[in-house]
C-alpha cells in the first residue's frame, strides 16, 4: 500500500502525511517494470489483454478488496493502525462497504487534502469503525489513486476504486510478460533470464560489463546536461554520422536503419546522443590534450598490433615464445589462430596504451602475456606521432576513459541477473584502478 496516508484509530487520533510518488515496502522490493522507470509509475491499462480479468477490472468501475494479515508490513504504521482497536471476528458490513465505495468514487479525481475533509462525513456515518485512507500519486501533478484500509480481527480489508482507464491497485508495479522477452524464434520465446545465461561472456569479460555500466553513467551525466542541438547542428551531426559509417547514399542509410529497426526520428535520437557524448568528452578533457602530447610525444606513436587471446596463461606464454622465435616479419601470429585456437584481433592504438614494455617496441616485437585472460600482442606497424585531429581525439578519449573508470569505482552497481559470486567478481573488476602495465589495452 502507498505510504501517504490519513488514518483514524479507535482513539480518534488523525495522523496525515503526503509522500507523492512513493510506493509500499513490498512494491519497492519488487523489480521495477523497466530499467530507469520511475518508482510508482502507472502501467498503461491497455497492457492487459482484452477480455482478461485485468482488462475487465480496468474498464469497469472495479472494486478491489483483499483480506490478509500480511497486507501491511509488520511493525509499520499501517500494521500498528490495523492492530489497534480491533474487533475480532468482525467482517465489514454490506452498508459499510457500499458507503466506502461511494466515498472512493467521489474522491477519485480530488486532491488528498479535500479527500481527507470529505472523510469526516463517512466516519460520522460509521462511528467507532477504524478507517485509514492511503494514496499514491501516479506522477508529479497527476491524479491520486486511493485505497481505504479497514482493520479486522485477523488482518486488513483493502477497498479501492479504479475509474475508467485507470489501473487497479493490485496491478500497479506489475509487468507485462512481453517485457521480459528478448526474442521470439519461430514462435519460441527467449526470456531475459535465458539470454543472460547464454551470454556467459558478460561475466568472464569485464569489458562487456564496463560498457553496460558506462552507458548508464553517461546517460546519467547527459540527463543533467542534455545536448540541445539546433536544426543546423543536428544536420551536421547526422552528415558526420553517415560519413563515419560509409552511409553515403540514401539507400545505404535506409538499409542501415532498417537493420536496426530505426525510423528517421530514431536515427536523430541516436545522432543527438552521440553528439551529447562527444560534448561531454570534450568537457571532461578540457584543453589538456596538447600539453599531454607535448610532454611525451613518443607515447602517442600509432601502433598497429595483433592481439591474441588464450584460455590459459600457460598457453599464452608458449605462444609468446613461438612468436619471438619466428623473428620479425613472420606470419606466425596468423597461424596461432588456426593451429592453437587463439582469438585474434587487429587493433590500432597509442604506444602508451601498452604500458612501459612497449616504450621501444618496433614492428615484429612481441609483448605480454597481459592480464588474467591472457593476451599476447605482436606489433605490426609503428607510425611516429603527430598532433593532428585524430591524435587529439584519441587523447581526449583516453582522458574520458579515465574519468569513466573513476565514476565506475564510485558507482553503486546492482545486477538484476546473475548469481552473487559472478556479479561480485564483475563489480570488483569495475572498481579496480586503471592498470599501468598494458592490461587495460589488452582487454
Amino acid at each position: 500500500m502507498p505510504h501517504s496516508a490519513d488514518h483514524n484509530t479507535d482513539h480518534n487520533t488523525d495522523h496525515s502525511t503526503d509522500r507523492s510518488a512513493d510506493r509500499s515496502t513490498a512494491d519497492r522490493a519488487a523489480p521495477s517494470a523497466a530499467v530507469g522507470a520511475p518508482l510508482g509509475a502507472a502501467v498503461d491499462a491497455t497492457e492487459s489483454p482484452a477480455g482478461s480479468a485485468a482488462h475487465r477490472a480496468t474498464q469497469s468501475a472495479a472494486v478491489v478488496a483483499a483480506v490478509g494479515a500480511t497486507e501491511t508490513p509488520v511493525g509499520s504504521a499501517a500494521h500498528r493502525a490495523a492492530q489497534s482497536g480491533v474487533h475480532r471476528g468482525v467482517v465489514p458490513s454490506a452498508r459499510l462497504l457500499t458507503d466506502v465505495l461511494a466515498y472512493l468514487r467521489r474522491i477519485c479525481d480530488r486532491e488528498p487534502a479535500e479527500a481527507r475533509l470529505l472523510l469526516g462525513g463517512l466516519r460520522a456515518e460509521h462511528e467507532g469503525v477504524p478507517m485509514r485512507l492511503v494514496w499514491q500519486r501516479d506522477h508529479p501533478g497527476g491524479r491520486c489513486h486511493y485505497d481505504m484500509l479497514l482493520p479486522v480481527g485477523d488482518g486488513t480489508v483493502s477497498i479501492a476504486f479504479a475509474p475508467d482507464l485507470a489501473l487497479p491497485w493490485p496491478l500497479r508495479g506489475s509487468r507485462n510478460s512481453g517485457e521480459q522477452v528478448v526474442v521470439r524464434v519461430n514462435g519460441m520465446e527467449v526470456a531475459m533470464e535465458q539470454a543472460m545465461a547464454v551470454l556467459d561472456e558478460l561475466w568472464s569479460d569485464a569489458s562487456l560489463a564496463s560498457r553496460l555500466v558506462d552507458a548508464a553513467l553517461v546517460a546519467q551525466e547527459l540527463a543533467g546536461d542534455p545536448a540541445d542541438l539546433s536544426a543546423a547542428e543536428l544536420q551536421d551531426a547526422l552528415d558526420a554520422f553517415r560519413r563515419a559509417r560509409g552511409l553515403l547514399t540514401v539507400e545505404a542509410t535506409q538499409e542501415w536503419m532498417a537493420e536496426r529497426g530505426l525510423d528517421h526520428a530514431g536515427l536523430e535520437d541516436v545522432v543527438a546522443q552521440e553528439a551529447g557524448i562527444a560534448r561531454l568528452r570534450r568537457r571532461v578533457a578540457g584543453d589538456r590534450a596538447e600539453s599531454l602530447f607535448a610532454a611525451a610525444p613518443r607515447s602517442y606513436d600509432r601502433l598497429c598490433a595483433v592481439f591474441l587471446r588464450y584460455p590459459r596463461v600457460e598457453a599464452a606464454r608458449a605462444a609468446a615464445d613461438r612468436l619471438r622465435d619466428g623473428g620479425p616479419g613472420s606470419l606466425a601470429s596468423a597461424a596461432e589462430t588456426l593451429d592453437h585456437g587463439a582469438d585474434a584481433r587487429l587493433r590500432r592504438l597509442f604506444r602508451a596504451e601498452l604500458g612501459p614494455e612497449a616504450a621501444d617496441a618496433a614492428p615484429g616485437d612481441v609483448l605480454g602475456p597481459y592480464g588474467p585472460d591472457p593476451v599476447v600482442v605482436q606489433v605490426v606497424e609503428v607510425r611516429p606521432a603527430t598532433f593532428d585531429d585524430a591524435t587529439r581525439q584519441g587523447i581526449e578519449q583516453r582522458l574520458f576513459d579515465d574519468w569513466l573508470a573513476g565514476r565506475r569505482r564510485e558507482a553503486r552497481v546492482e545486477w538484476v541477473w546473475g548469481d552473487a559470486r559472478r556479479t561480485e567478481a564483475v563489480n570488483q573488476a569495475l572498481r579496480a584502478p586503471a592498470a599501468e602495465d598494458g592490461l587495460t589495452a589488452a582487454r
